[in-house]
């Protein structure tokens, strides 16, 4: 497994479409522990829809600011700890 390695990656891989489920990912860490996440980019309005799995919290029309300072995902990203699932859409 490759690391996600920006937003822009995030962003291609977890673009919207029609009758497709949203992209997995998990945020690798200390001591090998995963936080889960289904992720939604929605290009058309330039924000993320963030479902959290360990609480099934939702986090929804996040803008790219939102996303830095509500959530870890940026952070994770700059770290090289964000990874799609395999066979993940």
């Amino acid at each position: 497994m490759k690391p996600i390695q920006s937003l822009d990656e995030l962003k291609k891989i977890a673009e919207y479409a029609e009758k497709r489920d949203p992209a997995e990912f998990f945020i690798m860490l200390n001591g090998g522990a995963r936080s889960s996440k289904r992720i939604i980019y929605y290009p058309d309005t330039k924000t993320f829809d963030v479902l959290n799995e360990i609480d099934f919290s939702y986090q929804d029309d996040l803008t790219e600011e939102q996303l830095a300072t509500e959530t870890f995902i940026v952070e994770a990203i700059e770290k090289k700890a964000l990874f799609q699932y395999p066979f993940s859409r």
